[in-house]
This record gives structure tokens, sequence and C-alpha cells, in this order.
């Protein structure tokens, strides 16, 4: 292969890596989002005067699971406090506001946080 043929094959690898990277970071982005969202569709729920749901709950806890794997690579520090909040609703009455304060795991925060990396690309 020639020395030219070398380097375009290059630069396609390149492409498809950063390609793939883009999509992986679209995707945890969205796991977070999604876990977010269903979380703030329960809260609003539960203000309502809605009974809380054990089986909603878990759901949410799987969902914050998958979030903070999907954003471990993009965002390592976030990864570890979406486990947190995964830990969080696997027992919601044993966390006391004082708790979600210190490991950051408040909504509000975890929602802006996800907006922000909606805006950034590598």
């Amino acid at each position: 292969m020639s020395m030219a043929g070398e380097m375009l094959n290059g630069v396609a690898l390149w492409l498809t890596r950063k390609e793939r990277k883009e999509e992986r970071d679209d995707a945890a982005i969205q796991a977070v989002l999604v876990a977010v969202t269903a979380t703030q569709t329960y809260s609003a729920a539960l203000g309502r005067g809605e009974p809380a749901s054990h089986k909603l709950e878990a759901d949410l806890a799987q969902q914050w699971v998958r979030a903070a794997v999907a954003i471990r690579r993009t965002d390592p520090a976030l990864a570890q406090r979406l486990q947190l909040k995964a830990e969080y609703w696997t027992n919601p009455r044993s966390w006391s506001e004082r708790d979600v304060e210190a490991t950051g795991i408040k909504l509000r925060q975890v929602s802006e946080e996800a907006r922000t990396l909606l805006g950034t690309r590598s």
C-alpha cells in the first residue's frame, strides 16, 4: 500500500473511532437524562400525594445504575455520584436531606450537570 493509502486508512480509522466515541457519549448523556426525567416524574407524583411505590423506586435505582455505567468514561466523578443516586433509590427513606446534599445527588444538581453535558463535545 502506498504512503498516501496508509494515511487515508489512518484518517478513516481515526474518524471511525471519533464517531464511536461521540455515539457512546450521546448514549451516556441520554441514559442520565432518562433517569433524571423518570425521577422528576416520580417525584412530581409523590408531590401530588400519590403513594410511594417500591417497584418504581427499584426501577429508578436500575436506571441510575445504567446511567452511572454509561457516563463513567465521559465523567467518572459524575458516574460515582449517579451510583450513589442509585443506592439512594434502594431505600430513599433512610437518607436524610443532609446526606443527599453532602453526596451531591440532589436531583436539581444532577439535572443541571446533565444539561451541561448536552452542550459539550470532545
